[in-house]
């Protein structure tokens, strides 16, 4: 995705990425990853879009709390929807309260067209509720990266960024569609930023393409989403009250 190399600053990329992502590890961190960007082109013409609006906001404390937030939007609920997560345990905000996920899979089928009020807004359940069970059911970015790393079939350097280009495997089940497993075309990368040897953002960006007959060219349609870290060591997380008793119980 990237049409020149610049001069090698990495030793051994792949050390270099798993330092990083056990630096970010040992200590607290917060996040926000976009949404996932879909657009379609040339793959000469292929750019990151590190800028696109958020879809989470995640901090997190090593042996403490995560929090992680689902924010409004038309796809999901027009409202924040946060999940607390301690020691495996994970409860999720609605507005039924701070429900675990086989409570809110219960609330799922009883009156769930019922409109309620949650952040301010009035709401319909079932969004509320559906919301909740998809926050609760996330990773910490982390762990993500730290699977992608394992994907990462070569490296190389581009523009002060260490790209690994990843398996045709990974690249289907990250896009999440039958039709990549079709396509004759297919490309992928995730794409690791490194700032005082801790990892400060990765990118994914995935592409498949269909050749025409008729044009002799390719049409690529590309998914593309980012993360990126913040409060590295400075990050504290205390979870709303209720929904550090729900944990206690």
């Amino acid at each position: 995705f990237f049409a020149a190399a610049t001069a090698a600053g990495f030793g051994d990329p792949e050390a270099d990425v798993r330092a990083a992502l056990r630096s970010l590890g040992r200590s607290s961190y917060a996040w926000e990853t976009t949404v996932r960007q879909r657009s379609n082109g040339e793959a000469a013409n292929l750019t990151l879009k590190p800028n696109a609006p958020l879809e989470v906001t995640g901090k997190t404390e090593p042996g403490g709390y995560t929090e992680i937030t689902l924010l409004p939007s038309r796809q999901t609920v027009d409202a924040p929807v946060t999940a607390v997560f301690k020691s495996g345990d994970v409860v999720g905000h609605t507005p039924l309260g701070w429900l675990r996920r086989t409570e809110i899979r219960e609330a799922e089928g009883a009156q769930k067209d019922r409109i309620v009020p949650f952040e301010g807004k009035s709401l319909r359940l079932f969004r509320c509720l559906a919301a909740a069970l998809r926050v609760t059911a996330m990773r910490v970015p982390l762990e993500e990266a730290l699977d992608l790393m394992a994907d990462v079939k070569s490296y190389r350097e581009a523009d002060g960024y260490l790209i690994g280009a990843l398996r045709d495997g990974a690249i289907e089940k990250l896009w999440s569609e039958p039709r990549a497993k079709r396509a004759p075309e297919i490309q992928g990368s995730v794409i690791f930023k490194i700032s005082d040897n801790v990892l400060a953002e990765y990118h994914v960006l995935l592409a498949i393409g269909f050749p025409s007959s008729k044009t002799r060219t390719v049409a690529w349609s590309v998914v593309q989403w980012t993360t990126r870290f913040r409060g590295n060591g400075s990050t504290t997380v205390v979870p709303p009250g209720a929904a550090m008793e729900r944990l206690k119980d």
